[in-house]
């Protein structure tokens, strides 16, 4: 019992790995918008049902996918989210930028993908961020802005630059590039550029 269990798991993970590797490769032939199920299925070797079998749609089976890479690329390499500090933080968004400059040279002009890929990294990044801050003790956490405020409108700096700076020639390394970024984002416009604002 156990033993065909076990086997049936394995066909079942192999099933879902076919189709997101099926599904990458039409996505970097088409792009994502331009991908169908019927595609993907064709690629994958399988049926339709086989597909609906494991993913309700297309932006379900991007959503696994993104957590894996998110998962694999970007947050295994790093220690546990309560052992961040600023230059945990630093590398984090280094490897980010890194990520989407691969992902830029391999597939389609980011610019042309969903938006909905942007929103899921922006949803992870604030995700962990947010986790992080919730780490420190309350009165580390100083002002009246709300953590979840700041977890958006950091993630969305850091996803934004990302994003960016994949998309221009790389004249900054990653390295200084992130920390740009993080010096941006703990010190402020208001600090590193104060003739900028008005008074």
């Amino acid at each position: 019992m156990a033993i065909s269990s076990r086997s049936e798991d394995r066909r079942v993970q192999r099933t879902r790995q076919l189709l997101q590797q099926a599904s990458l490769d039409v996505m970097q032939e088409k792009g994502f918008k331009a991908t169908s199920i019927q595609e993907i299925a064709e690629r994958a070797n399988v049926s339709r049902g086989t597909f609906y079998a494991h993913f309700v749609d297309k932006y379900a089976l991007l959503e696994s996918l993104l957590h894996e890479e998110v998962f694999q690329n970007l947050i295994s390499p790093l220690p546990p989210v309560s052992q961040w500090d600023k230059k945990t933080l630093q590398r984090f968004i280094r490897l980010l930028l890194e990520h989407f400059r691969d992902v830029q040279r391999q597939c389609h002009p980011l610019g042309a993908i969903d938006p909905l890929i942007e929103r899921f990294f922006q949803e992870a990044v604030a995700g962990l961020l947010l986790m992080w801050l919730k780490q420190k003790r309350r009165e580390e956490v100083r002002g009246t802005v709300p953590m979840e405020t700041i977890a958006q409108t950091m993630s969305w700096a850091i996803v934004g630059a990302a994003l960016q700076w994949s998309l221009e020639p790389a004249t900054i390394p990653s390295e200084q590039m992130a920390e740009n970024v993080l010096l941006t984002l703990m010190e402020g416009v208001e600090r590193l550029a104060p003739d900028a604002l008005p008074k």
